[in-house]
């Protein structure tokens, strides 16, 4: 039987830096650069605790609200998707997975950073931070999760495609995990490519002051 890989074995690692391209890109406000490099890149969750509020006061949020010295994301994805939503959810509702969705920071593909950044680009000025891929996985393989699409959003393919918590795979569970995961529960014909990444929890300044800069 083949043996799962450790955390942070060389195979695990090597497979991830293969699936994304070398490296991987965060978009966020240009206005977020500040804090970032002084302190570190947060999820909304706790930049939400950090200024005094609860985590559920900002889930489903239909705009980019400023909270503390962050300007968060909005989650019109799933806003404009609740009806695909509530079908395509296992063990959540709308609001739990926005919830959730706050407890990590994203990541893009190098070959699917600057698609995304054009989607952000429209309503306010970006930046994007692009982190060499072998530093993440050594900074936090045991909080690194690989998805194959993105998960905040409900819309147009989005609201075809099931998913739960199970839709994120560990990056430490080997990449061959991963692409199975849909094809092992009949959702998908073929295997999956990463296309989107995150992290659970907060990357610290030391990190991210590594993070080339890209307006």
């Amino acid at each position: 039987m083949t043996q799962k890989p450790r955390v942070g074995s060389a195979s695990a690692r090597a497979a991830f830096i293969q699936a994304v391209g070398g490296q991987v890109a965060h978009v966020t406000a240009a206005s977020n650069l500040p804090s970032i490099r002084a302190t570190g890149l947060h999820p909304a969750a706790a930049l939400a605790r950090a200024a005094g509020l609860a985590p559920g006061d900002i889930i489903l949020r239909d705009h980019r609200r400023i909270v503390g010295l962050a300007t968060l994301n909005h989650q019109r994805p799933i806003l404009r998707g609740l009806t695909a939503a509530r079908h395509m959810l296992d063990g959540h509702t709308a609001e739990s997975w926005a919830a959730q969705l706050d407890t990590r920071v994203f990541f893009w593909p190098a070959r699917r950073g600057a698609a995304f950044a054009a989607s952000v680009a429209r309503d306010v000025e970006i930046a994007v931070l692009w982190l060499d891929a072998g530093a993440l996985f050594d900074a936090c393989a045991d909080r690194l999760d690989l998805c194959p699409i993105n998960s905040g959003n409900f819309t147009q393919g989005g609201a075809r495609a099931r998913r739960g918590d199970w839709i994120y795979v560990p990056a430490s569970a080997g990449f061959d995990t991963f692409r199975q995961n849909r094809l092992r529960r009949g959702l998908v014909r073929s295997p999956d490519a990463v296309r989107e990444v995150s992290v659970r929890g907060a990357l610290p300044a030391r990190l991210m002051a590594q993070a080339a800069t890209q307006a």
